[in-house]
């Protein structure tokens, strides 16, 4: 039996994302979320050569959420950053939602998966933007990776709803990611909604998300990462003093820019951005 799906296609920056407007019960997400991954939408996305997703989201109503507003979530109810960034997007260009900024810009709040708390978000439709106030990272730790053969101690960087680690110098390969994946839900923290590790090829400038979910055990080699950058951006800033610190993330399909505010040796704000494109509404029979 088939079933009738609307949808957009995001491209926040190489991080394919398939949207999902149509109500659709937590408990099919996994089987849906398998069928979509599975379409080309070539057709309908004139800014890459193919169009397969790489994840899904949905968009639960007002209705149903139990808020007084829509909220979006993963197909295994972790964070996206890129995902909430498209979301927001979504909200600002096809519902009219948000305030107007003094420079032209709306600002939104949105409530998506694995993040407790609203974020806010600027979307920018003329420069096709939006920027994303991250969740904050509720710690760091440094692991020593020696046991899975990477000599060196590097930052975990742990979120609500996923937790990044930066490795720089290694190449971005799966029975590489397998073996740090392993090692670190063996002997960090077994209960993680999702990990990704961050390759860092400094010789190139580019960062290579490879990103696991647990709910739906899958491993993406992605476009880009949103919470990877602010994680990455977190690292970088932790060698910092006090300021406001920049920085941009060349990445497989790609860019993504972060920005780190500290204040009394502590980060007090991350935003994560970088263009945007999409689809208009697409209806598509699974």
């Amino acid at each position: 039996m088939t079933r009738g799906i609307d949808l957009i296609v995001f491209d926040p920056a190489g991080n394919t994302t398939i949207m999902v407007l149509t109500p659709v019960p937590r408990s099919e997400y996994a089987d849906t979320a398998k069928r979509l991954l599975e379409i080309d939408f070539d057709e309908h996305c004139s800014w890459r050569g193919t169009a397969y997703g790489e994840q899904v989201a949905y968009i639960v109503p007002e209705d149903d959420s139990g808020r007084n507003e829509p909220i979006m979530e993963m197909c295994g109810l972790e964070f996206c950053g890129n995902a909430s960034r498209s979301f927001a997007y979504y909200r600002v260009l096809f519902c009219g939602e948000g305030e107007e900024t003094a420079d032209g810009k709306k600002k939104i709040e949105v409530s998506v998966s694995g993040c407790p708390h609203p974020l806010t978000a600027v979307v920018d439709a003329e420069g096709r933007d939006s920027v994303i106030q991250m969740p904050l990272p509720v710690d760091i730790k440094m692991i020593d990776t020696t046991p899975v053969g990477i000599e060196g101690t590097y930052p975990l960087v742990v979120f609500d709803g996923i937790s990044h680690i930066i490795i720089p110098g290694v190449e971005p390969e799966a029975e590489t990611f397998d073996r740090i994946k392993e090692f670190i839900y063996r002997d960090v923290d077994p209960e993680m909604d999702a990990f990704g590790v961050m390759f860092i090829n400094e010789e190139k400038d580019l960062m290579s998300p490879v990103v696991y979910v647990r709910d739906v055990d899958t491993t993406y080699f992605e476009g880009s990462c949103g919470s990877g950058t602010a994680a990455a951006a977190f690292a970088k800033a932790a060698e910092e003093t006090d300021g406001t610190f920049e920085y941009v993330f060349r990445q497989p399909d790609g860019t993504l820019h972060a920005s780190v505010i500290k204040k009394d040796g502590q980060v007090t704000e991350i935003g994560m951005g970088g263009i945007i494109e999409m689809t208009d509404i697409l209806h598509v029979e699974i």
